[in-house]
């Protein structure tokens, strides 16, 4: 999935201890098949030499001695980037922004420049909670500045406190989150994903096999279309998405009060999740010795997906089959039993695969898709989720 090919980042590089990180941030938008150029302040340049970024970004760097030989440098590379990203963005720079000042080639960029502009701060603890520069984040914020958060760690200083630079992953995700149409702006979307374990005793368990990547990918895809995304997850193995509330869960009890929780104020729920359909009718307190033979009595768990069909209002619901026989048949019966607006059909080869293919299923027939990877299924199921609450 090409989510960067040819788009045309701007990268801002301030003078803090963060700079170095940044070299790596341009070598992975590379990767991505962007375009990348980058501005260095003058305290930048003391941290990280501008030879690292012009190798790396396979462009020319922009300092303040830019202006000598492109007057106009400033305009110029305003109106050709399609994204600015600050990272590092010192608490000297944001403040500059926040009161329109434009003293080096970087902050006159930032006043020419209409696009989306991210901001990725770090700094001492101490200096990041100072309530002027809190002030002029809340600024910022007010204009539509996308202020991408510090993290919590050990900083350069030795103290321990937020101030971190955002990890790549997250620095990543919001530049491709900017290129992304919000066609689910405003709307709450609640997914479930992962495998659910109904323990047998302490240390042996039920389960179905699930990594939580189709789930994962969804969640990543709403938020870049704009949504506001919990995920209630069980048991998964797949890569966390940046920027994603994620609830843990570990039993189909535990998934059914948590979703049940979340169901009311969300408008579109996604049930992904491997919920077990049977769990042992007792749980032993203590582990079972090894046996010759073992039997075990089960009962089944509570259908979570029909009860959120009992109970559903304005919600869109959408669900999952996983067939290895008469895919369609009995998911478009499924669809119908449950109460669900769509469902997604999926033969079951798709399990471990990287590819995925099947069929999204409505009340009035139905699509069918293949694509290379899940995270291009979930943006096409998710793109036609939007087709369907906005028609």
């Amino acid at each position: 999935m090409k989510l960067l090919e040819g788009r045309k980042v701007l990268l801002g590089i301030t003078g803090g201890i963060a700079a170095y990180k940044v070299a790596q941030l341009v070598r992975e938008l590379r990767k991505a098949k962007a375009e990348v150029k980058v501005i260095m302040t003058p305290f930048a340049e003391r941290f990280v030499g501008k030879l690292t970024f012009a190798t790396l970004s396979g462009n020319k760097v922009y300092t303040d001695s830019s202006w000598e030989e492109e007057p106009l440098a400033h305009i110029n590379l305003a109106r050709w980037a399609e994204v600015l990203l600050l990272a590092p963005c010192t608490v000297n720079t944001l403040s500059k922004l926040a009161l329109g000042l434009g003293d080096n080639l970087l902050t006159t960029t930032v006043l020419a420049y209409n696009g989306t502009l991210l901001i990725a701060p770090a700094a001492n603890t101490v200096m990041y909670k100072n309530a002027a520069v809190q002030e002029n984040l809340k600024k910022l914020k007010e204009r539509g500045v996308i202020v991408i958060e510090p993290e919590w760690g050990v900083l350069a200083c030795e103290e321990e406190g937020e101030g971190k630079l955002a990890s790549e992953d997250r620095l990543i995700d919001w530049v491709i989150w900017s290129f992304y149409p919000k066609l689910l702006l405003g709307r709450r979307v609640l997914i479930t994903c992962g495998s659910t374990r109904e323990y047998i005793d302490p240390v042996r368990f039920i389960s179905n096999d699930s990594s939580g990547e189709m789930g994962f990918s969804l969640a990543r895809a709403a938020r870049w279309l704009g949504a506001e995304v919990k995920v209630i997850a069980g048991h998964t193995t797949a890569k966390e998405p940046p920027e994603v509330e994620i609830e843990r869960v570990v039993s189909s009890e535990d998934m059914l009060k948590a979703v049940l929780r979340e169901f009311e104020e969300s408008d579109i729920v996604i049930m992904n999740a491997a919920v077990a359909d049977y769990k042992p009718k007792e749980a032993k307190k203590g582990k079972i010795k090894k046996q010759s033979s073992l039997t075990l009595e089960l009962e089944k768990t509570t259908d979570i997906l029909a009860e959120l069909g009992r109970r559903k209002k304005h919600q869109m619901l959408v669900g999952f089959a996983l067939e290895s026989e008469n895919l369609l048949e009995n998911a478009m019966e499924k669809l119908k039993r449950k109460n669900l607006d769509l469902i997604v059909a999926n033969p079951v080869d798709v399990m471990g695969a990287v590819h995925h293919r099947g069929y999204l299923i409505d009340p009035e027939g139905y699509k069918e898709f293949e694509f290379k990877t899940k995270l291009e299924s979930a943006e096409f199921i998710l793109k036609t989720i939007s087709e369907f609450i906005s028609s």
